[in-house]
C-alpha cells in the first residue's frame, strides 16, 4: 500500500480555491485573447505559396510514361488551377474590401462568400475528382486529408465546415494552400516514386543582385513601380512575386526583362524576384500623396489680400490633373510653388485635389491688416515664447486682452479648442499645449480687447504658432 498524507479541512479548501481561482483565470485568458495571431498567416501563406511553387516546378519536369500517369498529372495540374481560381476570388474581396488587420480576423468572406455559395461545391467538387483519380491510379486514398475529417470531439464534419466554418479571413488563402500542398506532395511521390529534391536557390540582398539593373524603393500613390533585370544566362527565366500574387514582365530584344506594376493603395509591398538558381527578397513603400513642403521658403499665416507663398516638395505630388484650391482664397500653382491670396479673416483650408477626389488639406490663415498687434508676455511683462508665457497682451499698451480662444490643430487634423475669459493662459490651456505632438498648429484667435477708457472694443491679431 502507499502511503498517504494527512491535511486538514482548511487547507483542503485552500487548495480548492486556489484551483478554482487557476480555473478562472485561464477562462478569463482564453475569452480576452485579442484574435492578433490571425495576422501571422499572411507571412505562413507566403511561405506555403513558395514551398507549393517549388513542388509545382518539380511536377512540371515528369515525363509521363502511359496514359494512367498522364492522367494523374493533368488532374492534379487541373485541381491546382480550381483552387488558385478560388483563391483569386478572396484577393479580389480582400482589394474591394481593403482589409485591415481588424477584417482579418472576421469571417465575411467563410461565411457570406463562400460556404454556402457555388465556390463551396466547386471546392467539393475539386476534392472528389482529385481523389478519384488519385485512387484509379494508385490505389490509395486521399479522404482522410480531404474529406473523413474528425473534429476535436471525434465527430465526423464535412469538408466545406471543417476547413471554412467560422475561418477569419486572414487564414482563408493558408488554407487553400494547405489543399493544394496535399495535391502537390502525393502526386510527386507516387509519380516519381523517389525521394525528389526541390530545385534550391542561392538567396540575394537586392544590393547583391547586379542582374537587377532598376527597382524603385519609394514612391508616391499614382506612380507605378518599375523593375529592369537583365538575366546573366540568356536561358533564365524571370519570375516575379509582389505581396504573394505573380507579375508578369516582358523581354525587350535586348534580353532585358522589363516590369511596370501599379498599386491600388498606400502601404509596404513586398517584392519576390526569382532568375535561374538566383533569388532576391525586397520590398517597397507607396506613399499616401500629401502635402509636404520647404519650411524655411514657406508662409502659413498671412493678410487678407496679400499673396502667401508655399514651396511643395514634389515628390509627394502624383502625377496627373493635381490642383490645388480654396472656397476662401485664390491659388495658382507655378511649378513647386503655390501663390495664395485670402478672401477673408480666419482660418481656412487649402485642398489637392485629383480631378473630383480630395488628396489631402492643410490649414492656413489670414489676419485682418487692420487688427492690433497682440503677442505672448511672460510674468515680467516681456516678450517671450509660449513655453514660458504668462498671458496675452496687446503690444499697443493702449488695448488689453480680455478674452480668446486657443485652438491646437494636430498633424492628423484633429482639433481641440479652448477658450478662455481672461487675458492668462490657464493650466488646462497649458496642458493642451503640453500634449500636442510635434508638428502640431497652436493658433490664439478671437482675441478681444479693450480700451483704457473701456469705451472702445476690438479683435486682436490671431498668434499662429508650431510646435
Amino acid at each position: 500500500m502507499g502511503s498517504t498524507i494527512k491535511i486538514t479541512k482548511t487547507k483542503n479548501a485552500s487548495y480548492k480555491k486556489l484551483g478554482f481561482l487557476y480555473l478562472v483565470f485561464i477562462l478569463f485568458l482564453f475569452f480576452s485573447g485579442s484574435g492578433h495571431y490571425v495576422k501571422h498567416y499572411g507571412q505562413m501563406k507566403v511561405t506555403q505559396g513558395e514551398l507549393n511553387e517549388r513542388l509545382k516546378t518539380k511536377l512540371l519536369t515528369f515525363k509521363a510514361k502511359d496514359s494512367v500517369e498522364r492522367s494523374l498529372y493533368a488532374t492534379t495540374l487541373e485541381c491546382l488551377s480550381a483552387m488558385d481560381s478560388i483563391q483569386m476570388q478572396y484577393v479580389e474581396f480582400e482589394t474591394a474590401k481593403s482589409l485591415n488587420n481588424d477584417y482579418l480576423l472576421q469571417n465575411q468572406f467563410a461565411e457570406t462568400k463562400f460556404r454556402r455559395t457555388s465556390l463551396a461545391q466547386k471546392f467539393v467538387q475539386t476534392n472528389e475528382k482529385m481523389e478519384l483519380v488519385y485512387n484509379r491510379t494508385t490505389g490509395k486514398s486521399l479522404k482522410s486529408q480531404l474529406f473523413e475529417l474528425s473534429s476535436f470531439t471525434l465527430g465526423n464534419v464535412n469538408a466545406v465546415d471543417f476547413f471554412f466554418k467560422e475561418t477569419p479571413n486572414g487564414v482563408i488563402e493558408s488554407v487553400l494552400e494547405h489543399i493544394k500542398t496535399v495535391y502537390l506532395y502525393t502526386t510527386i511521390t507516387e509519380l516519381f516514386r523517389e525521394k525528389f529534391v526541390m530545385p534550391g536557390y542561392e538567396q540575394l540582398a537586392l544590393e547583391e543582385a547586379p542582374f537587377i539593373q532598376k527597382f524603385k524603393k519609394v514612391f508616391v500613390l499614382g506612380n507605378k513601380f518599375e523593375l529592369s533585370v537583365k538575366p546573366n544566362d540568356p536561358t533564365d527565366v524571370l519570375e516575379v512575386l509582389i505581396n504573394g500574387m505573380p507579375i508578369k514582365a516582358k523581354q525587350d530584344k535586348k534580353g532585358v526583362y522589363q516590369l511596370s506594376f501599379m498599386p491600388k493603395k498606400a502601404g509596404k509591398y513586398t517584392v519576390e524576384v526569382k532568375i535561374g538558381s538566383k533569388r532576391v527578397f525586397s520590398s517597397f513603400e507607396v506613399l499616401r500623396p500629401e502635402f509636404r513642403f520647404v519650411m524655411e521658403n514657406s508662409i502659413f499665416d498671412g493678410y487678407v489680400g496679400e499673396p502667401m507663398t508655399i514651396s511643395l516638395d514634389n515628390q509627394f505630388i502624383p502625377p496627373g490633373n493635381i490642383r490645388f484650391e480654396s472656397d476662401k482664397a485664390d491659388v495658382v500653382r507655378n511649378g513647386s510653388h503655390l501663390s495664395i491670396v485670402p478672401h477673408e479673416e480666419g482660418l481656412f483650408s487649402l485642398f489637392m485635389m485629383n480631378g473630383k477626389k480630395q488628396l489631402d488639406e492643410i490649414l492656413l490663415y489670414a489676419h485682418d491688416p487692420m487688427s492690433v498687434e497682440v503677442g505672448l508676455l511672460d510674468i515680467a511683462g516681456e516678450k517671450s515664447t509660449l513655453k514660458e508665457a504668462n498671458r496675452l497682451e496687446s503690444l499697443n499698451t493702449f488695448w488689453q486682452v480680455v478674452s480668446f480662444r486657443m485652438t491646437v490643430v494636430m498633424p492628423s487634423g484633429k482639433k481641440e479648442i479652448l477658450k478662455s475669459a481672461t487675458r492668462y493662459l490657464r493650466n488646462d490651456l497649458r496642458l493642451a499645449e503640453q500634449n500636442a505632438e510635434a508638428g502640431s498648429v497652436l493658433i490664439f484667435d478671437d482675441i478681444k480687447l479693450i480700451s483704457k477708457n473701456r469705451g472702445i472694443t476690438k479683435t486682436g491679431r490671431p498668434i499662429v504658432l508650431t510646435k
